[in-house]
């Protein structure tokens, strides 16, 4: 339903808005769009019986703010607070100002900190952010993943209390590798143009996607697919290669076992003669 709201009815104190920081330059934009007589769509706003819960359009809200204007179009949505946020974090996967890769993170963090959504599959919070299921499980890993303290306090000889650093504690240092020996130099050789191989192919992905016109989250997701599918290739690969020798070894021991046959045969003709 859409109807004519007053602004002032409009709540905004709800953690309804999925991006980190407003676009002021937009904002702007749209203010002037507005003066030009530019329409626009309405914003998205859930009623729960009492308030009104700004949803979806907040850079509308504030350029109609900026005209001097006091009152907004709205889509209305019967439901709750908690409704109007989950509706914010996939407001903006086909309309309006593209999220950056540190509000798609934002939104992520905020569905895998909440006791029911947190129990969405990562491919579920994907598909409702606008993102890979990849990127929801890089953001999972990075929230689980325990920090050790750069620093740990002790009581010293002195029964003082002091401070150590702890980062390269429990750490081995590198040993000095022997030099190869003139054997394996080849190998050493066809590894390192097997890496330098790689890494050329890397850069022009790199090139490649930079190229593309798209935002940093697709970008980032496009080389993180890139590198998954390589990884696939190169085992199919290896495993294709396991096949063939299979193959070939199966093949060459039943031309043996032929031959030991034929052998049997002609001996068998010969005591029968």
């Amino acid at each position: 339903m859409i109807k004519t709201l007053n602004l002032a009815v409009l709540r905004l104190d709800g953690e309804t808005q999925a991006r980190l920081a407003l676009s002021q330059e937009k904002v702007q934009e749209y203010a002037a769009l507005m003066e030009d007589g530019e329409e626009f769509r309405p914003i998205d706003a859930f009623f729960d019986g009492s308030d009104y819960w700004l949803a979806d359009g907040f850079h509308r809200y504030f350029a109609t703010k900026a005209n001097k204007k006091t009152s907004i179009a709205a889509t209305i949505h019967n439901g709750t607070l908690e409704e109007a946020q989950l509706f914010a974090f996939a407001a903006n996967k086909g309309h309006g100002l593209h999220m950056t890769a540190t509000d798609i993170r934002h939104c992520i963090v905020r569905m895998l900190e909440h006791p029911v959504w947190s129990g969405w599959t990562n491919a579920a919070i994907a598909k409702h952010v606008g993102t890979s299921k990849m990127t929801v499980g890089r953001v999972k890993a990075a929230m689980i993943e325990p920090e050790a303290p750069a620093e740990k306090k002790y009581v010293n000889k002195h029964g003082q209390e002091a401070t150590i650093d702890t980062t390269n504690l429990g750490r081995k240092a590198k040993q000095a590798e022997p030099e190869p020996e003139e054997d394996d130099q080849a190998a050493e050789l066809a590894d390192t143009i097997n890496h330098l191989a790689e890494e050329n192919q890397k850069l022009k992905d790199a090139i490649a996607i930079g190229a593309w016109d798209a935002t940093d989250i697709e970008k980032e997701d496009a080389q993180e697919t890139i590198a998954a599918l390589r990884e696939q290739i190169r085992v199919l690969e290896i495993e294709i290669k396991t096949l063939r020798e299979s193959r070939d070894m199966f093949q060459n021991r039943n031309a043996e076992m032929m031959r030991t046959v034929k052998s049997l045969q002609a001996k068998l003709k010969k005591l029968g003669q």
